[in-house]
């Protein structure tokens, strides 16, 4: 939070295990808000559904 009381918030996701950039996505940042909405789709690239099986989002 900011002086003003405000933030600026974002959502960082990760697909473990894994360390590659790849598995590694953010959403877009919301300026100046406490009450965060997103509505975006985020897709991971490259990554069948054997391996999303095998994954966990965090």
């Amino acid at each position: 939070m900011d002086s003003n009381g405000l933030a600026d918030p974002y959502v960082k996701l990760h697909l473990l295990p894994g360390a590659s950039k790849s598995n590694k996505l953010r959403t877009k940042t919301l300026k100046t808000t406490l009450n965060p909405v997103w509505n975006e789709t985020l897709v991971y690239h490259g990554i069948n559904d054997d391996e999303m099986s095998r994954k966990t989002l965090r």
